[in-house]
């Protein structure tokens, strides 16, 4: 009997050990499930989290592009500071939102065009928000214009002249015969086109609903030349004080009517240019760019360049540009076989608003540079060569990136 109750409890003992070796690995498994469990909600959250921040920072970015469009179609629509806290313009997107606005490159508000710039934007998405900050600039046009009239209609007649660059206008061109142009004609701003609608064939044309801006001659010698440091400024200063004197021979009376040489860097003024047979202006820019001005503004004197070989060529340093800008209503005239390596600028608006500048050519010339004109009357046999870096646009094509992205913690 008690060989028999020793085995039955060892019996128990066996199966109470069982049970307990169970219920440790139940409780083990418990512990591993509610771990996982924990881990597993855990991960949740953090994945949902850094989702919400990613869709955050796409936001801000989107702001980035959005404001680069806008003040691509008019900078004057810009998203400013403003006295919001925090600053900027709130837009709805992609079941977020953004804020955004512009900044001088000083950190200074409002930002006024066509600085440099900061965009900074903020991208909200469930409670999640980045903000991004770009450093961003204007790009300019993307044609290489050798010729660019502005308001007027500019009448081009022949099949010799010979255009190596783009042509461009804000106004209307008129061609007869079939002037070659071996790039694209531009066409900027609701006013452009082709005059009395007919196009003529065999042009690549591009048509831009946004006008081009430049600066008139009048601005170039006032920001050359401000009131501020050189009373009373612009053309006014300038015919006064100006280089003449250094010329070889010296300019006198403000006319030119025989050879002479122009040594850079300088700006010379004169009323009067009437130039024939051999007769040339030489621009020695060895030292530096040369800026001929003929003034003064709104005034009817000569520019007139007749012959075999009146000339306005340039010697050495082709890195020195040289410009002549027109001031007067009369404009330039180029009629003889001349050179001109310089940019001819004539492009001026008289105090009632009225924008005027005249280059006619029924010449042979040669230009190598560029011209900018209100009206550019065209016969004869002229050849433009394109010339980069003489003459640019105040307004730009487009704002995008300049090489500078970072971060901000916060709402900036």
């Amino acid at each position: 009997m008690s060989i028999l109750r020793n085995a039955q409890g060892q019996k128990r003992s066996r199966y109470g050990g069982v049970l307990i070796s169970a219920l440790a690995f139940m409780v083990v498994v418990s512990l591993l499930l509610a771990g996982i469990g924990t881990l597993t909600v855990s991960h949740y959250g953090r994945a949902h989290s850094e989702s919400d921040y990613a869709a955050a920072l796409s936001l801000a970015e989107a702001g980035i592009n959005y404001e680069y469009r806008k003040i691509s179609l008019n900078s004057a629509n810009a998203d400013q500071a403003g006295t919001s806290n925090p600053p900027g313009v709130s837009y709805n997107f992609g079941g977020g939102t953004f804020r955004v606005y512009c900044t001088n490159k000083d950190g200074t508000t409002p930002w006024t065009a066509p600085g440099l710039l900061y965009v900074i934007a903020t991208g909200t998405f469930n409670g999640a928000t980045r903000t991004i900050k770009v450093a961003s600039k204007g790009f300019p046009p993307t044609g290489k214009f050798a010729i660019y009239t502005l308001n007027s209609i500019s009448v081009w007649n022949g099949s010799a002249i010979s255009i190596v660059g783009d042509v461009g206008s804000n106004g209307l061109l008129d061609f007869s015969g079939h002037p070659g142009i071996s790039g694209s004609v531009y066409f900027n701003g609701p006013n452009a086109g082709w005059y009395g609608g007919v196009a003529p064939s065999g042009y690549n044309v591009v048509q831009d609903s946004k006008p081009i801006q430049w600066d008139t001659v009048d601005q170039k010698a006032l920001k050359l030349f401000p009131p501020s440091l050189y009373p009373p400024g612009g053309l006014a200063y300038l015919a006064t004080n100006n280089n003449n004197a250094n010329a070889v021979p010296p300019i006198v009376g403000n006319s030119i009517t025989a050879s002479v040489t122009l040594k850079g860097p300088g700006n010379y003024y004169v009323t009067n240019i009437n130039l024939t047979g051999n007769k040339k202006i030489s621009l020695d820019n060895t030292n530096g760019p040369i800026n001929l001005w003929i003034g003064p503004s709104g005034g009817t004197g000569t520019a007139r360049f007749r012959g075999g070989t009146a000339a306005v060529s340039a010697t050495t340093n082709p890195n020195n540009k040289c410009n002549i800008y027109v001031a007067t209503k009369s404009g330039i005239d180029l009629a003889g076989n001349e050179e001109i390596d310089a940019a001819i600028y004539a492009y001026n608006i008289d105090a009632n608003g009225a924008s005027y500048g005249y280059v006619k050519n029924s010449g042979n010339p040669v230009i190598n540079g560029q011209i900018l004109a209100n009206e550019a009357d065209i016969n004869g046999n002229l050849t433009v060569n394109y010339m980069p870096g003489y003459i640019t646009p105040t307004s730009y094509g487009y704002y995008g990136y300049d090489n500078s992205w970072v971060e901000i913690n916060g709402v900036y």
